[in-house]
């Protein structure tokens, strides 16, 4: 595998909002065009600042004589303070030589809601590439992509660099709890059972064939991503030639299919969710469990937001067999 040994070059841009596409009922995508912007690896990340570039005016609090001036009110109507990480759903040079970038993002919070009512012609300032991504394979390696939800776009990102390097044995298996809250745009209707299709459509034209699950069976097959996993191993894997999954996607899982890939003796790359303040190993917010020999412990704190957020799956003791407290 090609591993990444060190840190890309990262910039700081304002970029220009090309457009602002509603996916699914809460999902939308953003296409940026940033003036610059360093090579990227599927799995890395952008921090979007969810609000105005422009400083606030100060505003001076009145100090009463019997305490102090309370913030809560001051900071409650405040617009987001910290940035935002989003994985980078596509990355591309467009026919003018201008960079092209995509994230994926669904509005929860007051960040989201920010960037949901961005239009085209807007700005978004941003912060990347950060992280590290995804160890690729050769070309003869089978790659299963396993995303649920929001853990979808940098799976897509990854279709487009498998895609451009000759990956041609390449299934993807994607998964939301509903039809309308699936951030991906579909080119047929998926078939009930797990049966890998071309259904969805997948960045610089990686035709790659697909299986789509939802909790509730409104989309394809009914159940979980892990189940139609299971599934296509038992109907489709070459023994002779073990795949390489990679998945992203809630915790709950990435355990599931790190115990799936494990029983089958599969290869697994995971990229994990953690809540990040900074996204340059500055706030220590991210910090995550990670095997390390030459400690007595066997592990040391290793920051997802710079030693990931993709690990191989046994590096990380808390996606393990045993679950320790």
């Amino acid at each position: 595998m090609n591993s990444v040994t060190t840190l890309q070059r990262q910039c700081a841009v304002d970029a220009l909002v090309v457009d602002c596409i509603p996916i699914c009922r809460e999902h939308i995508a953003l296409e940026l065009a940033p003036p610059a912007f360093p090579d990227s690896t599927p799995g890395q990340f952008v921090q979007l600042l969810c609000r105005s570039a422009t400083e606030p005016e100060t505003e001076a609090l009145a100090w009463p004589a019997d305490g102090f001036p309370s913030l809560s009110a001051h900071f409650s109507a405040q617009e987001p303070l910290l940035r935002r990480p989003f994985s980078i759903a596509d990355h591309w040079i467009d026919g003018t030589g201008q960079t092209r970038l995509r994230v994926i993002s669904r509005a929860v919070g007051a960040g989201t809601r920010w960037l949901a009512q961005l239009q085209a012609g807007d700005t978004l300032n941003l912060t990347g590439p950060l992280g590290r991504g995804f160890c690729l394979p050769s070309p003869e390696t089978p790659v299963v992509l396993v995303g649920g939800g929001v853990g979808i776009p940098p799976l897509m990102y990854l279709a487009r660099r498998l895609h451009d390097l000759g990956h041609r044995d390449v299934v993807a298996i994607f998964g939301a709890t509903t039809h309308d809250l699936l951030p991906l745009r579909l080119t047929a209707e998926p078939p009930h059972a797990a049966t890998p299709t071309v259904c969805a459509v997948l960045p610089g034209a990686a035709a790659f064939p697909a299986i789509l699950t939802s909790d509730d069976g409104t989309l394809g097959l009914r159940g979980r991503v892990t189940d139609a996993l299971a599934a296509w191993h038992a109907r489709y894997a070459d023994p002779r030639r073990p795949a390489l999954v990679c998945a992203c996607g809630p915790d709950a899982m990435l355990r599931a299919v790190a115990d799936l890939t494990r029983a089958h003796g599969l290869a697994c790359q995971l990229c994990i969710e953690r809540p990040m303040g900074c996204g340059v190993g500055t706030c220590l917010s991210c910090v995550v469990r990670r095997a390390d020999a030459e400690h007595a412990a066997g592990w040391r704190w290793a920051l997802t937001c710079t030693d990931g957020p993709v690990f191989a799956r046994d590096d990380l003791l808390d996606y393990g067999p045993v679950r320790s407290a």
